[in-house]
């Protein structure tokens, strides 16, 4: 007789990924846009790297209380919670694009504050729903739940930026308004979707706290010294991390910018970022597996040369659709060195030091992310936009050469015998 599978898809699980679905859309939408609004209220690129810094410092500093609030009171709490202020923060934003009109200042100020907000939201939905994830699928299909579960960011990468540029084409600022509601719209649908999910009300306190005890019973002594809770094996890969969404941001933030100051189609533009999607999916439902059975080097090393060469390519470039077609390689090389590094995390540390990992791994990404969009936005009013992308491919670069001589598999066992 044929062994069933557990169910993978219950309601739960998918009123999850909605809730997830619609902040990540809401992500992207503005990740793309939020550069041209900048540039149309202050005439500079340095202000849409403030706002993208207001963005990520506090999706950092929440973080903490992300996740102390999600396992104190609650997983769906804490996304009703994070989806709620996503959808009054993307309602202030036209309040704040008005005000810009009658006192620019103030608008402007009000426009950090609500990108600040933002952040926050985001910060509790994502840690929540993360956690989420392993609560509600069977253990047998773990990795594939969680897999599909990061299939959301990835749909949303791929229509998100399409959709926004589609709207905000003209540049008026009752568009950029269009937006704002349409994205309210979308997170009240997550808020809505949020709560629904019932598996927390259902499940008995004994039941959900069970397996963490009897995981913690089973975990190793962590396996080497830590830093600040974090062993010390976490901290090459997070720095790595680091390095790679410090570069990323030059496509995430201000590739858009770019291609207005170059005059390229910027509806077209957005099939960038849809092709560099199908990239990352690719990359990781087939790449993933080269990985498991022949470790992380042989897909790592490849993957940083060729986001090396996309990103010094891509002011080179005349026409969009050339941009378009780099979307490709960019997307396959990106989702092709992030999720082993985070495995890689897993696999070095102790069982019972993977929630610090996992901060340590998100912690990365914010500072990456912070200090990018400040130090990019700068190069391109002060130098050019080809240096941005220069300076981005330099960057990865040095990753590159710090995963080769100090953190790949055969480094790391090097060591290991060392030690033994």
């Amino acid at each position: 007789m044929k062994e069933t599978k557990p169910r993978l898809f219950s309601s739960d699980f998918i009123l999850a990924m909605a809730a997830s679905l619609g902040t990540g859309f809401v992500t992207y939408f503005f990740f793309s846009t939020l550069s041209l609004l900048a540039d149309k209220l202050t005439g500079t690129a340095a202000y849409a790297g403030y706002l993208s810094m207001a963005y990520s410092i506090a999706a950092m500093l929440s973080r903490p209380i992300a996740g102390m609030m999600s396992d104190r009171r609650g997983r769906v709490v804490t996304l009703i919670v994070g989806s709620a202020i996503c959808a009054v923060a993307c309602l202030m934003y036209s309040f704040a694009n008005r005000l810009a009109f009658f006192n620019f200042s103030a608008g402007l100020v009000m426009l950090l504050a609500v990108r600040a907000l933002n952040g926050i939201g985001f910060s509790l939905n994502n840690t929540s729903s993360g956690a989420i994830v392993p609560d509600i699928t069977p253990k047998e299909r773990l990795s594939e739940g969680v897999g599909l579960f990061g299939m959301t960011f990835t749909l949303a990468q791929a229509i998100g930026p399409t959709i926004a540029l589609a709207i905000v084409r003209d540049g008026e600022m009752s568009s950029f308004n269009t937006l704002f509601y349409l994205s309210t719209a979308i997170c009240v649908v997550s808020l809505i979707s949020a709560c629904l999910i019932k598996y927390e009300r259902n499940a008995k306190k004994e039941r959900v706290d069970r397996p963490v005890r009897e995981v913690a019973k089973k975990a190793d002594e962590p396996v080497g010294k830590t830093l600040f809770g974090v062993e010390l094996n976490a901290y090459g890969p997070a720095i790595i991390t680091m390095l790679l969404f410090f570069g990323m941001c030059s496509v995430l933030f201000f590739l858009t910018l770019y291609g207005k100051n170059r005059e390229f189609d910027l509806v077209q533009l957005g099939w960038f970022f849809a092709v560099s999607a199908v990239g990352i999916a690719a990359a990781r439902i087939f790449l993933s597996k080269i990985v498991d059975k022949r470790g992380p080097d042989i897909v790592l090393i490849p993957g940083f040369i060729v986001v090396v060469l996309t990103l010094f390519l891509i002011p080179l470039v005349d026409s969009t659709l050339l941009l378009i077609c780099l979307g490709l390689p960019y997307g396959v090389s990106t989702g092709a060195v992030l999720p082993p590094l985070n495995t890689i995390m897993f696999n070095r540390c102790s069982p019972n030091k993977r929630g610090a990992v996992f901060a340590a791994y998100a912690m990365a990404m914010d500072i990456g992310i912070t200090l990018g969009s400040l130090v990019l936005g700068l190069v391109a009013d002060n130098i050019s936009f080809n240096f941005v992308f220069w300076l981005s491919a330099a960057v990865h670069f040095v990753a590159l050469l710090l995963y080769v001589f100090r953190v790949s598999d055969r480094c790391f066992n090097k060591r290991q015998r060392g030690l033994s």
